[in-house]
């Protein structure tokens, strides 16, 4: 396909081959017979020296444990113009470190009147990115194209509106190819209620990568797996029997269940503890952190062993 491509655009343009991809954009790109490895090293250097962090102390994690901020917060403003700065560096980065995501989706929501409570937790991302800087997506070549999702969500998780966070992230073969956040528009009067406005989420998001795999030439034959770690989702799904709990949310489940019955979603449980995108919704201790870090992020260093 990609070779046929190139012939196409050569008949229309006057185009030099030059191979195999190794830096777009900022990206960085490694290419072996049965890896890719994609990562932004250079970017995160400039980044470190741009905020003067290149001699920091390097952390294990990008953001201390249950850390909670609040706009309100009475400590002093800092510029908010260089907050906004690293925040968008930082954005930037999250194209190939997930890891690093949520910490930065967090951290956005106070662009407007940072404190010195935001901008300390924004450079302990940058420590981080210190000790990890060779971290990056990692490709394995691999039989597998089928989508799988996972989706979670932290049930008033906003302290200062107490809205919850609906986060997803979809794997194809052996790494992530999409991930994201979006804080709700709705308080959530339950979690199982936050559960689903973010499986709601996740599917549109499924619903559009199979369409995009479709349009590639990679037919996704099967509905599209998605964990959810919450039951009473599940529940609602195979029994949409509405009370006055449930009544408000009631387009969500039908919009879910419909893609259910068209066989383009199916949904299963799994434990929190198997639950990938728990990275995306709170900071972990750094256990926790590390294991949901391994099915994200790889090291340069295995594209040598």
């Amino acid at each position: 396909m990609i070779d046929e491509t190139k012939k196409d655009l050569k008949r229309s343009f006057d185009m030099t081959d030059l191979g195999l991809m190794h830096y777009c954009l900022g990206l960085e790109v490694w290419q072996k017979e049965n890896h890719i490895f994609v990562s932004q090293m250079k970017y995160t250097k400039t980044t470190l020296e741009k905020f003067r962090m290149m001699d920091c102390t390097p952390i294990a994690t990008p953001m201390e444990n249950r850390l909670q901020l609040s706009r309100s917060d009475p400590s002093p403003e800092v510029s908010a113009t260089l907050y906004r700065q690293l925040i968008g560096s930082l954005i930037y980065l999250t194209y190939t470190r997930p890891d690093i995501s949520f910490a930065v989706s967090y951290l956005s929501r106070f662009m407007q009147e940072p404190k010195i409570c935001h901008w300390k937790a924004a450079k302990h991302i940058l420590r981080y990115l210190k000790g990890s800087v060779d971290l990056g997506l990692e490709y394995k070549k691999n039989e597998n194209f089928f989508l799988t999702g996972y989706s979670d969500s932290d049930h008033a998780g906003n302290i200062d509106d107490r809205k919850s966070t609906s986060r997803f992230v979809f794997f194809m073969g052996s790494g992530p190819i999409s991930w994201g956040s979006k804080k709700q528009h709705f308080v959530s009067r339950s979690s199982t209620e936050a559960e689903y406005r973010s499986a709601g989420e996740a599917v549109c998001e499924a619903i559009w990568l199979r369409r995009i795999l479709e349009g590639l030439g990679i037919p996704q034959d099967k509905p599209t797996t998605m964990y959810v770690d919450n039951e009473g989702v599940l529940k609602l799904v195979r029994n949409p029997v509405f009370h006055e709990r449930t009544k408000h949310i009631e387009v969500q489940v039908h919009f879910i269940r419909e893609h259910v019955l068209k066989h383009n979603i199916q949904l299963q449980f799994c434990p929190t503890a198997e639950q990938r995108a728990d990275i995306f919704t709170k900071s972990l201790a750094r256990d926790k952190f590390e294991l949901f870090r391994a099915f994200l992020s790889s090291s340069l260093q295995t594209m040598h062993n």
